[in-house]
């Protein structure tokens, strides 16, 4: 029988090689791979007491994992930054977790074959791809691992019961609950072994009987069950302290059940056939009601005929409740991220399922329902597939290009696979169509912070540091804790030359005894330009202490809060600085930005109005209110603006360029051009308006002309795809031969 074990042994772990061999010519993958170990400062430096103590008090990736980390840390001291060196890890815990999943199975069940199926099947299938080929999942390999040897100490607890029995069962509870939290359920699945095949219940006795029973053993595992309450505490507090709960805000409750109970059936139906499986799945946000109510009948359903079956097949029961009751930590009902499920989600709960198959299979055959040789072939044949399905799956995780082009394949609309895409890609020098995929992430998800700093760092690489700046603000804006987004925002103001001297007068500042109100306004500004949002409100709620209704105060935060793109928010403060001073145009005009940028043109038209009434001299009012009125066909009012605005402001070209298109429009294109060869007198290093004024030359007939414009504007900008399509088209229209004469009759 041992040898038999043995050769059991030995064929799961040459399918687990055959499928996950090839990782070892994997590299890491960009996405939470350097959180974990690629740029993780501790990690990378390798096990020490320092990093140990590091490891059991950090906040990082917002769990409590301290074995996960000093496994990585374990990892850099064997194999350093070599890639296949903490693969092949995860490719021995996996293949250890299903050899101790069968020698477990079979001890307790006392059925080779059935338990041997099981194993194969978590050995092999497509959907735990996820936790073996990706490094930063180490943390679902290793808590498999204690979670099959508790079991193990279970039973052999149960075989004779003893305290120290118990408490090693408690310990590799606890250990697996250090290398990640999911194992809060743990208690739960030693109530359902303890029904079977443990037969700690009579499965004869009237249900009263079974239900002491069960309740007898449940107050027996009281100290697991406060462990795991402890546990679920911790995890808890980690995860709003990382504010990673706050996409759970964006789904009501409702909203988050029924996204669980079709993912439920989701994963069911991906067990079967495990076909469009990709690294991250978007919340839909809703379900439709058909979607719910049919998965509501599927679990209903299983459920009603598994109890039916739980005294003549107590497995059934058993691996539906495993399969139910290990999900419940991440189905989603606490929301935890942005995405509505997880293949790696299914490591452990899956088992429960593979029971419910494996046993049954073995009935029929024993029964002879089925010839054996029969139920043996499809059950070769089932592992052979998911083997080769595995293997598929697999292939697609050795880059970050690989694993998320086929992500975007699965799910097209997917900010996150977009933005992992386009990093990779960067990271290969494919620059041009990273910039495409990260900019096509952020118009999926204007609010996606991480792709927006992305983009700001590759503007910055690219020396457009003004709208790398920009870009880092409007990080912060979104999530003000973003650490990241900070540090690079100070580089590029040191690029830009701007650092020293905003850091030197901040400091002053906050070192300065007695502040005015003047110094926190300014304190505040300073802060936002830091990238410090958190700091720049607390200086402004000081300086509204001391004066709460002035004008100088509630402007600053405005302008602030414009900046942050919060335009509601903004109107508030300009309001209150309005009523302290209602006759500043600067702040009328103000207003009248925000309402146009909350699509509120009528009354941004007449807070521009307002602004001239006070300043009759204001060339930006006269020019955004001509604006207004030329998207409201108010044409001959747009133009009168448009041409008060160049009369006060000779060099605005703006106006220049408003009013020029404005004219073109209705048929003047003479004059525009005019227009326009100002501007580019006043600014001839702009590509823009060289382009501008190359599409009006062009209207004119004036080919050659437009031609020296976009030569020059391609000189400025070589990469415009607008310039350089012009460009072709008039080579294309200069090359053409003349049409033939028609002949005359």
């Amino acid at each position: 029988m041992n040898y038999q074990r043995g050769l059991i042994c030995a064929g799961l772990a040459l399918c687990c090689v055959a499928i996950y061999g090839q990782t070892l010519t994997h590299g890491f993958i960009g996405c939470d791979d350097p959180l974990y170990v690629t740029e993780n400062a501790e990690v990378l430096a390798g096990l020490s007491w320092d990093n140990v103590v590091w490891a059991f008090t950090t906040e990082r990736a917002m769990y409590m994992h301290p074995l996960t980390w000093m496994s990585h840390m374990l990892d850099c001291n064997l194999y350093g930054l070599r890639p296949w060196g903490h693969h092949l890890t995860n490719l021995l815990f996996h293949t250890l977790n299903a050899m101790v999943l069968f020698l477990v199975l079979a001890r307790m069940t006392k059925r080779v074959w059935p338990s041997a199926l099981v194993a194969a099947l978590f050995a092999v299938h497509p959907l735990h791809v996820e936790s073996v080929a990706w490094v930063a999942e180490r943390k679902d390999v290793l808590s498999m691992l204690f979670w099959t040897l508790g079991l193990g100490a279970y039973a052999w607890h149960r075989q004779r019961p003893s305290v120290k029995r118990y408490l090693a069962t408690a310990a590799l509870f606890l250990l697996g609950f250090m290398s990640k939290p999911m194992v809060v359920t743990f208690p739960f699945v030693l109530l359902l072994l303890d029904y079977w095949p443990l037969g700690q219940v009579d499965q004869t006795a009237s249900p009263g009987a079974m239900a002491r029973s069960m309740a007898r053993l449940a107050v027996e595992k009281i100290p697991l069950f406060l462990l795991t309450a402890a546990m679920c505490a911790v995890t808890m507090i980690m995860q709003m302290r990382g504010d990673n709960l706050s996409f759970g805000t964006k789904v009501s409750l409702a909203g988050r059940c029924a996204n669980a109970a079709v993912v439920y059936v989701l994963y069911l139906v991906k067990t079967v056939w495990p076909s469009d499986l990709a690294v991250y799945y978007p919340h839909p946000l809703a379900r439709p009601a058909w979607q719910v109510a049919g998965a509501l009948i599927v679990l209903i359903a299983v459920t009603v005929f598994s109890v039916r079956e739980m005294r003549r097949r107590p497995h059934l029961i058993v691996g539906w409740l495993w399969y139910l009751g290990t999900l419940v930590p991440v189905i989603e009902l606490v929301q935890a991220g942005s995405f509505s499920h997880a293949d790696r989600y299914t490591y452990i709960p899956l088992i429960g399922i593979f029971i419910m198959v494996a046993f049954s299979l073995d009935e029929v055959r024993r029964a002879g329902t089925v010839p054996k040789r029969a139920a043996t072939a499809a059950a070769i044949l089932a592992v052979a597939a998911l083997t080769a399905a595995a293997m598929h799956q697999t292939a697609y995780w050795k880059s970050d290009e690989t694993l998320f082009r086929h992500a975007l394949e699965v799910t097209p609309d997917n900010a996150f696979s977009r933005n992992n895409l386009g990093w990779g890609l960067y990271g290969d020098k494919k620059r041009e169509e990273a910039f495409d995929q990260i900019q096509q992430a952020i118009r999926l998800d204007p609010q996606y912070s991480l792709a927006i700093e992305n983009l700001a760092l590759m503007l910055n690489d690219a020396g457009r540091h003004e709208e790398a700046l920009a870009r880092h603000r409007e990080a912060l804006a979104i999530n003000p804790k973003y650490a990241r987004a900070r540090t690079n925002l100070k580089i590029t103001l040191k690029q830009l030359g701007k650092l020293d001297a905003v850091e030197a007068e901040y400091n002053g500042l906050v070192r300065k005894e007695a502040k005015s109100l003047d110094d926190f306004c300014r304190l505040g500004a300073l802060a936002m330009t830091l990238g410090d949002p958190n700091g720049a409100f607390d200086a402004f709620a000081k300086a509204l202490q001391a004066d709460p209704n002035g004008k100088k105060v509630n402007l600053a935060i405005a302008d602030v809060l414009v900046d942050e793109k919060r335009f509601d928010d903004a109107l508030q403060y300009y309001e209150k600085a309005l009523r302290a001073d209602p006759h500043d145009a600067q702040t009328l005009y103000n207003m009248g930005v925000v309402l146009s940028g909350l699509k509120r043109p009528e009354e941004a038209a007449e807070k521009y109005l307002e602004a001239l009434r006070w300043n009759a001299d204001f060339a930006q009012a006269h020019n955004n209110l001509g604006s207004l009125l030329a998207n409201m066909q108010r044409l001959d009012e747009a133009v009168e603006h448009y041409r008060k605005a160049i009369a006060l402001d000779p060099n605005y070209t703006q106006a220049h360029t408003n009013l020029a298109n404005l004219l073109a429009f209705q048929g003047q294109v003479d004059e525009a051009v005019q227009l326009y060869e100002k501007a580019v007198t006043i600014e001839p290093q702009s590509p823009v308006l060289r382009l501008g004024l190359a599409k009006l030359l062009l209207k004119s007939h004036r080919n050659a002309e437009a031609g020296a414009h976009l030569k020059k504007a391609l000189e400025i900008d070589p990469k415009n795809t607008e310039t350089l399509g012009l460009m072709n088209q008039i080579a294309a229209d200069t090359s053409s031969p003349p049409a033939p004469e028609k002949a005359t009759p």
